[in-house]
Formats: C-alpha cells, structure tokens, sequence
C-alpha cells in the first residue's frame, strides 16, 4: 500500500477532490502533519542546496581544470594528472566539483529548517497498482506537489 499526498493552494481544489476520490469508493483524509520534516508533500531543504552545490561545484571544477590544461594556471600536485585529453578533464572536474559541490550544499541545506507548507493537503492509501491513477486525479485538480510513499508491503 502506498500513501499519496497532494497539496493544493486552493482550498476549494482540495474539496473537489476529496469528492472525486470518495465517488470512486476511496476514503480520503485531509493529514495533520505536526512536524514539517515528516511531510512526503514538502522539499526539504538539502535537496535544494544539494542541486545548488552540485551545479556550482561541477562548473568550477570544470573551468579549473580546463584552465590547467590549457596552462592558464599551475598546481604542482595536480600536474600528473594534465596528461589525460582535456575533455577527460573536463569531465574529470565537473564530477569531482559536483560530489564536493553537493556535500557542501547538502551539509548547508541541513542547517535550513525545514519550511512550513502552505495550503490545505488531500492523502489517500492506494495499493501500488493505483499510484499512478490516483496521482493523475490529483494532479487535474490542480495539486501544486503530489507524492506518494510507501506505507505497507505485501507478502
């Protein structure tokens, strides 16, 4: 079974669909969510210092070594490594900046609190064959973030 949660920013969105759902025999509820943390509907914030870092990190660490192998700038311990092509460098600073990058980024977002959603949210318990379903319904309704997780497996 798996729980999808849909949160709207209008409160009338959310009745209609509650009322699509319940026409259709399912059981829906509007979740009390007490700790924002817990919340499958909200982003926490590491994610968007995890992308952040991860995209600033891999163009600095591309542009460094580039810049090394066109001899731009020197690094003495990092010499052996400019007998590799420049696009192998290249690729070789953009992943090495995105992992630095993105722990970096990760570790900043995880100082953030995370922020209290706005707008009412619609949940309903689905088996896993029904996801996909129920998460369109929601979505014509007009839910700004739909998300499921999952709450039981079967045998």
């Amino acid at each position: 079974m798996r729980r999808v949660v849909a949160r709207y920013d209008d409160p009338a969105d959310a009745t209609e669909a509650e009322e699509d759902l319940r026409k259709d025999g399912y059981d829906p509820e509007r979740p009390d969510i007490e700790n924002p943390f817990f919340d499958p509907s909200a982003r926490p914030p590491e994610a968007r210092g995890l992308l952040w870092g991860g995209l600033v990190g891999g163009v600095l660490g591309a542009i460094l070594l580039l810049a090394m192998a066109m001899d731009m700038i020197w690094f003495p311990r990092l010499s052996p490594i400019l007998s590799a092509g420049r696009l192998a460098l290249v690729t070789f600073g953009f992943t090495i900046g995105i992992a630095i990058g993105g722990f970096i980024g990760g570790v900043w977002g995880l100082s953030k609190d995370v922020p209290e959603a706005e707008g009412p949210r619609v949940a309903v318990s689905v088996s896993d064959a029904e996801v996909d379903e129920i998460e369109d319904r929601l979505r014509t309704h007009d839910a700004t973030v739909v998300e499921d997780t999952v709450t039981s497996h079967g045998d």
